[in-house]
């Protein structure tokens, strides 16, 4: 079994099925560990909702914007009563994404996926994947879930994830500085740039070999993302 860990999706789906695609991994075989940020700025997050949900083996971490998200899905509030901050950045999508869909999907992913994402996973390895950072010197497990999806101390830093081997993070996008994945100590940043004009990557933990997709906004022109 091989591990591969993918990076902040925000609704693109033509980039995921194509890093599904070009990827060596085997669905049912390999686990997938995704960074969280499967929601907002492209149009089709039910639909990698669903794709992520098919595929047996699987891990999803909860981001900063699938929290809002879920926050959303639990009082589905007219588009007047939204988080604003949320809607303004990239929620709009996924919020007019549900209102195309059947009612019941918004109940349905909220029970099956967005309540199942955890805070963050330790593998077998000794690794840590968890989606913003979190603060080394203390141990992850007494950290607060929110600062979970929002710290960037780590990137930011060029700290080291002590305690652990490698450490595999999303959130800070990378692109346009870099459009491949990039280490800094033992962390690994998986975002490069899929919520803008930048790439999905999807690597191998083991061998750090990756597949990326085309650029996301190549993949829906005329569509604005984040």
């Amino acid at each position: 079994m091989e591990t591969y860990v993918l990076g902040d999706i925000h609704g693109a789906f033509r980039a995921l099925e194509q890093v599904l695609e070009r990827s060596p991994f085997r669905p049912g075989i390999d686990r997938l560990i995704h960074l969280g940020d499967i929601s907002d700025g492209w149009p089709d997050t039910p639909e990698c909702v669903e794709r992520l949900h098919s595929i047996p083996n699987s891990i999803w971490l909860q981001g900063n914007h699938d929290w809002w998200t879920a926050e959303w899905m639990t009082t589905e509030l007219p588009r007047a009563e939204v988080n604003m901050l949320w809607y303004q950045q990239g929620g709009k999508a996924t919020y007019d994404a549900y209102e195309r869909g059947p009612k019941e999907q918004i109940g349905r992913h909220f029970r099956t996926f967005f309540a199942e994402q955890r805070p963050y996973f330790e593998d077998e390895a000794g690794n840590l994947y968890v989606h913003g950072g979190y603060h080394p010197r203390r141990p992850i497990a007494e950290q607060e879930p929110y600062d979970l999806v929002w710290n960037r101390m780590l990137w930011n830093n060029g700290m080291q994830a002590h305690a652990y081997t490698e450490c595999f993070i999303g959130h800070t996008p990378t692109w346009p500085a870099s459009a491949v994945p990039c280490q800094r100590a033992n962390v690994w940043n998986i975002d490069q740039g899929a919520a803008y004009g930048g790439l999905l990557s999807l690597l191998n933990v083991r061998t750090k070999e990756f597949v990326q997709s085309d650029t996301v906004q190549s993949l829906y022109p005329g569509v604005k993302g984040r």
